[in-house]
């Protein structure tokens, strides 16, 4: 058997943290992708720590919490309000969630 026979793949969810079982799974996934535009604007704009802090209002040390995804103690209103003083409008969307197909035993 070659390697790639031995290794069993999983499609996954799309959400990271539902996958791993987190609680509030949707919550982590919009805070990461939240801190993932901010980190993507950091860069395009070539800001240092201390600038992007001055844009933002944000400490240096959040930044680097931002910047290392460690998102502990940042809400969802607190990313944005932070996205919003890079110059971003959020627009957020609510749909209907897909129905769980019921698992039939065989």
């Amino acid at each position: 058997m070659s390697k790639s026979q031995d290794i069993e793949t999983v499609p996954g969810s799309g959400n990271v943290f539902r996958d791993l079982k987190f609680p509030n799974a949707e919550t982590h996934q919009l805070r990461a992708q939240l801190a993932a535009e901010i980190i993507g604007i950091i860069r395009r704009r070539k800001l240092s720590q201390r600038a992007a802090a001055e844009l933002t209002g944000l400490t240096q040390a959040d930044v680097s919490h931002i910047k290392n995804a460690k998102l502990k103690g940042f809400t969802i209103d607190r990313l944005v309000g932070v996205l919003n003083k890079l110059g971003r409008h959020v627009e957020m969307r609510v749909v209907r969630a897909k129905r769980k197909r019921a698992r039939t035993l065989a």
